[in-house]
């Protein structure tokens, strides 16, 4: 008799054990309908999520079951899944772990192409036929990239593959975090790869949009812009005598030894240089 006890005790308990495990590491499924995102779980999930009806970027808990709606672009972060099933017929990228999110766009299966980039108006071509090139003498994109332009108060990448820009400049910033910020990681405080990218669009400036680059290269001077995307990138620059060759080649030299890099190291690099 004793014996049953004991083995509907542990039994009990395991299901205790395993319903907190599934509560707090649930299975999640996430699908999208309707101009909704669906967030169906079997216990407690946490999302960051940002969808273009309040144009910002929310963090939530969500339990069970949660529509998330959205007009046109929405991206879900997922954190603490067990178990992550992605579907949707708008889905344009999926995440695949806890630094990337899944994409929704609702113009999907209207979006221009031009080699392995995906954009949604017609004249960003010529512009990321121009970046693209500037941005070979770094190294090549070889992934698909997803271009898309939104009337967003900024710029933003969504890892790996979907950069939403609201500018020339910005395009190639973002872009330049394929580089600097994907394929060589940062932490959440270095600024390292910010300070490249953005000097990466002040040299695409300086090469095709010369009068921009000199109001662009005075605001910097200025204090217009927080830090690390004002006087940290004139500093750089500066120390490397604003030659594209010598920052190209210490990007390069990034890119083909690091997989990860954090700010000491990178000071160390650009001191050693010179």
């Amino acid at each position: 008799m004793n014996f049953y006890k004991k083995k509907r005790t542990l039994l009990v308990i395991f299901v205790f054990v395993l319903f907190l495990f599934f509560f707090f590491y649930p299975v999640t499924f996430v699908d999208e309908e309707d101009n909704n995102i669906r967030i169906f779980s079997t216990g407690l999930t946490k999302v960051i999520f940002y969808q273009d009806i309040e144009h910002s970027f929310i963090e939530k808990s969500i339990f069970f079951y949660a529509p998330i709606p959205f007009e046109e672009f929405a991206l879900l972060n997922v954190q603490n899944s067990f178990l992550l099933r992605q579907n949707g017929d708008t889905l344009i990228q999926r995440q695949s772990n806890d630094s990337t999110a899944m994409v929704y766009f609702k113009s999907k299966n209207t979006l221009y192409n031009y080699d392995n980039f995906f954009y949604n108006k017609i004249w960003l071509e010529d512009r990321i036929v121009q970046s693209k090139d500037f941005l070979e003498n770094i190294s090549e994109i070889d992934e698909p990239m997803y271009i898309l332009y939104m009337d967003q108060s900024r710029s933003f990448q969504v890892l790996p593959s979907v950069y939403v820009v609201n500018s020339v400049k910005d395009l190639v910033h973002e872009l330049s975090h394929y580089f600097f910020g994907y394929k060589v990681k940062a932490s959440s405080t270095d600024t390292w790869h910010e300070i490249l990218a953005e000097t990466n669009s002040l040299l695409f400036l300086r090469e095709v949009y010369p009068e921009e680059y000199l109001k662009e290269l005075e605001l910097k001077k200025s204090g217009f812009y927080d830090e690390p995307y004002g006087e940290s990138v004139i500093s750089f620059m500066e120390r490397l005598d604003f030659d594209k060759e010598k920052i190209f080649d210490i990007e390069r030299y990034i890119l083909n030894n690091f997989d990860r890099l954090d700010d000491k190291r990178f000071e160390n690099l650009v001191e050693n240089i010179n």
